[in-house]
């Protein structure tokens, strides 16, 4: 019976042990606890010094009206759209995102991203305002 205990322990910990080689391993990312390299769609990772993203959704909305969205100086939809951004960003970069409304009355609005958690799910600009704008 202790030598099936004994055996049983090694097992359990040494399949820890390599579990942890994996994750520290450079050549492999880690998301969540287990995740590994690539990172899945839809999701990011850090290494402690930057993220990567792998199409992360963003839904961009603007009101009242539609207005184009431009994402560190590229046009890269007309609102609401989900955007999927793919790329990698170090931690306290920033990002500009400008809405241009497409009524020629109102003011275009500008929200800068601070890169200190994962990007937001979602960002509204609310047209009408002189404010930045509204990441959730």
């Amino acid at each position: 019976m202790r030598v099936i205990l004994l055996i049983a322990m090694c097992l359990i910990l040494s399949s820890c042990e390599t579990v942890r080689n994996i994750q520290n391993d450079e050549r492999f990312s880690t998301v969540g606890s287990f995740e590994l390299n690539p990172v899945q769609p839809n999701n990011y990772w850090y290494n402690g010094q930057s993220y990567e993203y792998n199409e992360y959704e963003i839904e961009i909305t603007a009101g009242p009206g539609q207005a184009k969205i431009q994402w560190a100086g590229k046009i890269i939809g007309t609102t609401p759209f989900v955007y999927r951004f793919t790329g990698i960003l170090d931690k306290d970069d920033y990002i500009k995102v400008r809405a241009i409304p497409m009524d020629g009355n109102l003011p275009a609005q500008e929200a800068m991203l601070r890169v200190r958690k994962e990007l937001p799910r979602k960002i509204h600009f609310d047209l009408r305002s002189k404010q930045e704008a509204n990441s959730i």
